[in-house]
């Protein structure tokens, strides 16, 4: 039953999320959003943060790039200048969450979702850049409410910027929570109903303590995954998505150590040791 639940849940929340469309834009339903900027300018050529903020109410969250069982992302959709690129959302490591049985991958507390913006090379000292994005986001507790929201940033371009001391914070935590790319080795493997992990090299963490999110969804279940030990590796058995016909070339993993305020991220790319043939 759980499988069918999660798509009726999902399913509400999609057709929240289209009735949301015809009304007037809302948001502060469970959540508090803003854009903010990491530096006081921005400088001809070189690369600058801006972000989401998204503050929530206790017990209320938003999601990862894959959700899990049922929810959505949080979007993004950019109006900016000529020569000012946003790039796509660099994805804090997420959480999960446990909701009567279905398990979501998302945020809870504070977060920013950080967006690196590139500023071309004809921007002009002293003039100013208006950066606008329409959010569109999933907040959920037991229920759902689909939120929406048009929020603007005005920034000075200036041949030098300094950190901006109201959000130096915000950024140093979201940046702190980036994944960071691992040297580990290992591949991926179909195994029955299981998808079979297994990592080897230096600074693997405990596997009592570990946990690991698979970032494509519908290829693993979303319950935690089934971890040991093994000399100088881990394997790490997910269940296999009831909805997977064949898999990818590549697994991307993210694998969580310890809990906040000591938590670590890193992330790696495994090959699969072959694909499957279509499910019956």
């Amino acid at each position: 039953m759980r499988p069918a639940l999660a798509l009726l849940l999902c399913v509400a929340a999609i057709a929240k999320a289209a009735f949301a469309q015809a009304l007037p834009a809302a948001s502060g339903e469970h959540v508090h959003v803003a854009l903010i900027a990491e530096q006081t300018a921005l400088v001809p050529g070189e690369r600058t943060w801006v972000g989401l903020r998204l503050k929530h109410e206790p017990h209320w969250h938003t999601y990862w790039i894959n959700p899990g069982d049922s929810g959505l992302p949080t979007k993004l959709a950019w109006q900016v200048p000529a020569g000012i690129k946003p790039g796509d959302i660099a994805w804090p490591a997420p959480q999960r969450f446990d909701v009567g049985g279905l398990y979501n991958f998302g945020y809870a507390g504070e977060i920013v979702l950080p967006v690196p913006v590139q500023v071309g090379t004809d921007a002009r000292p002293g003039a100013t850049v208006r950066l606008e994005l329409e959010a569109r986001w999933l907040v959920c507790r037991e229920e759902c409410v689909p939120g929406r929201k048009r929020l603007t940033l005005t920034l000075p371009v200036a041949t030098h910027a300094g950190i901006d001391p109201r959000t130096r914070k915000a950024f140093a935590a979201a940046h702190a929570a980036q994944p960071v790319a691992s040297s580990w080795t290992g591949a991926a493997r179909l195994d029955g109903d299981q998808v079979v992990v297994t990592l080897s090299g230096s600074e693997l963490p405990a596997a009592e303590s570990l946990d690991a999110f698979v970032v494509q969804p519908q290829l693993v279940g979303y319950a935690p995954p089934r971890v040991a030990s093994r000399g100088d590796s881990l394997s790490l058995a997910f269940e296999r998505n009831e909805y997977l016909a064949a898999t990818p070339a590549t697994l991307d993993l993210v694998v969580v150590d310890g809990r906040p305020p000591n938590r670590h991220a890193r992330s790696v790319t495994l090959p699969f040791a072959a694909n499957p043939s279509a499910k019956p």
